[in-house]
């Protein structure tokens, strides 16, 4: 299995004050002494539940989520026999930490085990009020030359686009078309450019709101594996990265090939380093 490992960040906010603090929710969870009260199913066969929750100082929480799995399990290999595992259910993991003060979380980023989104969906289970905004961490400095120039191109590939919700605004009529082509054609991946292509002048504004809920979009199972611009500034064309330019860590880590709670302790220190270097 994999050993190199990715990690995400996200900003997260609440709504309004009377939404629950999310580090509220986790500790409440955490509280729940027998793990299997912990479980929610948040979609068919998709079991999640916390594992583990501690303080990293005083301004953050390190955690695991793990994901249950009761289906399509894997067999045994012994030499030259194949057998039926002997186990009633699989857990697959992913390390967060959420720095409370400024409203940063980091993931271990594998959406085939749990998307960010589903991280939202698991805590609003256990409080109807728990709704939080979730965004990525981006180099500004990309996206503040993607607003300041005028686009021309504007090129998208999305995964999974039937299960994509609603955008608001004109962006409407673009999630729209990405749900309906993914629907229509049992299309997993779906590409789109919107361009002027040979004529002159420059796509609407309206692109640019389209750009940013793309970036932001957060729908269980859906994936952007594509977003970038093609922008004038001051009369000079340049092609923009609009998603490479997230804040992301990527290393691999010496994880242990059985013990879930050796990956868990190396996994959690890699995370508490990394997010006190980039954001202190």
């Amino acid at each position: 299995m994999e050993k190199t490992f990715t990690f995400r960040f996200y900003n997260v906010t609440r709504n309004n004050n009377h939404t629950p603090a999310m580090v509220d929710i986790l500790r409440l969870v955490a509280g729940i002494a027998d793990k299997t009260q912990r479980e929610k199913l948040l979609a068919t066969d998709y079991i999640v539940r916390l594992e583990n929750l501690e303080d990293d100082g005083p301004n953050a929480v390190v955690g695991e989520l793990t994901r249950c799995q009761n289906t399509n399990l894997p067999s045994e290999i012994d030499h030259g026999d194949r057998r039926p595992l002997e186990v009633e259910r699989l857990g697959h993991s992913v390390v967060f930490r959420f720095n409370h003060q400024m409203g940063v979380l980091g993931i271990q980023y594998d959406p085939r085990i749990i998307s960010p989104g589903r991280v939202l969906e698991y805590l609003s289970a256990f409080n109807a009020a728990a709704i939080y905004e979730m965004q990525p961490r981006i180099n500004e400095e990309a996206w503040a030359k993607f607003n300041a120039g005028e686009t021309r191109k504007l090129s998208i590939r999305i995964a999974n686009p039937d299960d994509m919700g609603v955008f608001a605004g004109p962006a409407q009529a673009a999630s729209d078309s990405f749900r309906a082509m993914g629907d229509a054609y049992g299309a997993p991946l779906v590409t789109v450019e919107i361009s002027m292509g040979h004529h002159r002048g420059f796509l609407s504004n309206a692109v640019r709101g389209l750009a940013a809920q793309l970036a932001n979009m957060n729908f269980p199972g859906v994936r952007l594996d594509r977003l970038t611009a093609k922008t004038v500034v001051n009369d000079a064309s340049e092609e923009i990265d609009l998603i490479e330019d997230r804040v992301v860590a990527r290393e691999t880590l010496e994880i242990h090939d059985r013990d879930p709670d050796i990956n868990w302790q190396v996994k959690r220190n890699y995370l508490n380093q990394t997010m006190q270097q980039i954001f202190g």
